[in-house]
């Protein structure tokens, strides 16, 4: 990680007890409808970069096929929710991988076993 990311690593406390002490420097000499105002116009900030982040998610999440929606009604009706819609296989009923995976470290053993001899 980088050494000047932000935020910063800091501790959840601290950094909310920084929140704390701007928010109450930007109170200042402000009436209640500037405060009203001020926060609500922060607030508006707050969503743009959650509204931003939470597109990035789930775009990113959909080119790695790891969005699955455990109400949709595939999961209701008893369908896998650890199912993978492009290839229709559960992550449980891939044996066919495993054996091949088992014949390849077999092979490596086997491999290993003539080198050291």
């Amino acid at each position: 990680m980088r050494e000047d990311s932000f935020p910063p690593n800091l501790d959840p406390h601290v950094f909310t007890l920084i929140a704390v002490a701007v928010g109450y420097a930007c109170i200042g000499d402000f009436n209640a409808n500037e405060q009203n105002a001020i926060g609500n116009w922060i607030i508006m900030v707050g969503q743009y970069i959650l509204t931003h982040a939470a597109q990035q998610q789930l775009i990113e999440s959909r080119i790695e096929n790891s969005n699955i929606n455990i109400n949709s009604a595939k999961a209701k009706n008893g369908g896998s929710v650890y199912t993978d819609n492009n290839q229709n296989k559960s992550n449980q009923n891939q044996r066919g991988e495993v054996d091949m995976l088992l014949e390849a470290v077999k092979r490596m053993q086997e491999e290993l076993e003539k080198m050291q001899d």
